[in-house]
């Protein structure tokens, strides 16, 4: 089965730190806000109902860019596998890593912005996991999308985090304490020479218990923050979009279906131009220059090809379409076989 996950904590137990989540507060961070597209919900969708049953969620790491007005825009997302064990969080940091460089090599314009998770709001083991996304990039974004479907009102949220240190004083308190240690020295300038040597060992002790306290760690703390968070919807998308939300489509339609609905559109279309121009050509309908000029440069946009060179031309694009299909499920059945040999992941 290979060596077990490392922990998101630090390797050694005397600089080890305690992660808390505090509640969330609604404000906004350096982030102003995020755009989240389509693909990514379908993304984290699928991911969920492709998790092992011993998992009760799913994260993954987000890509996208960062506008100069703190907007992210989220366009892109894969998943993660990772397991949650009595506080401890285990990612498979080698999978990550290897993901990220192929997205680079595709698409060198989206970068790592933040992560997700499925489920309403944050838990206590995000602080973990937002502090190593904090080493990937600057400013991670937290996305959360609600499965279930419990709340439709909170259903995807957006979250930034800061590190805080529990424990520092503030520059009032530190101000105060250091008037307080200059009047105690000027008082005790009056005394004699042992109460000075006396002073004097005193001092040395408290200046060494305060760089023994200096260098002893404090617990940090995820102060996370909600900010805005809207669904971008893009031409394209929205094809898709509109498709599965049709209160008609109870299923996808295959590649066949598709291409004949697409067929006979364009025949419609094209009987349409065609009963137009006959109308315009018997003088019955008026004629319209601003149509004529439409007309002219789709049928110029057409590519003037024999029956041959078509047939070679499709037949070419077939060949291309298979070959791309053979590959993509070589590299589904590596994957498959790498999660079934559950493969080790870097020591974080």
């Amino acid at each position: 089965q290979g060596s077990p996950r490392a922990p998101l904590r630090s390797p050694a137990p005397a600089r080890a730190r305690e992660m808390v989540a505090f509640l969330p507060v609604m404000g906004a961070g350096r982030v102003a806000s995020a755009k989240v597209h389509p693909v990514v919900v379908f993304n984290v969708c699928d991911s969920f109902i492709r998790r092992q049953e011993t998992q009760d969620r799913v994260i993954g790491t987000l890509l996208g860019s960062v506008g100069p007005d703190g907007v992210v825009d989220v366009r892109n997302s894969y998943a993660v596998p990772h397991n949650e064990q009595g506080g401890q969080v285990y990612v498979d940091v080698e999978f990550h890593r290897a993901m990220a460089e192929l997205h680079q090599k595709v698409n060198p314009k989206e970068q790592i912005v933040g992560w997700y998770s499925t489920g309403d709001g944050v838990v206590p083991t995000d602080a973990l996991i937002h502090e190593f996304y904090a080493h990937e990039c600057i400013n991670p974004v937290h996305v959360t999308l609600d499965v279930t479907f419990a709340d439709r009102t909170k259903l995807m949220r957006a979250w930034v985090g800061q590190s805080l240190a529990l424990g520092v004083k503030s520059s009032v308190e530190s101000l105060a304490d250091n008037k307080a240690a200059a009047a105690a020295r000027l008082a005790a300038k009056g005394d004699d020479k042992e109460g000075e040597e006396k002073e004097g060992e005193d001092g040395s002790a408290a200046g060494g218990g305060k760089s023994a306290g200096t260098s002893a760690p404090l617990p940090t703390a995820i102060h996370f923050q909600e900010i805005g968070l809207v669904n971008k919807f893009e031409e394209a998308e929205r094809v898709g979009v509109n498709l599965l939300t049709a209160p008609s489509s109870d299923k996808i339609a295959s590649e066949m279906e598709g291409l004949d609905r697409t067929v006979a559109k364009l025949s419609g279309m094209l009987e349409q131009s065609a009963t137009y121009v006959a109308g315009v050509c018997d003088g019955k309908i008026p004629a319209d220059a601003e149509v004529g000029r439409f007309l002219a440069d789709c049928l110029a946009a057409v590519p003037r090809l024999t029956r041959d060179q078509f047939e070679k031309l499709f037949g070419d694009s077939i060949q291309d379409v298979l070959l791309v299909m053979y590959l993509s499920n070589v590299t589904k059945m590596q994957l498959m076989l790498a999660e079934k040999l559950q493969t080790p992941s870097l020591l974080i």
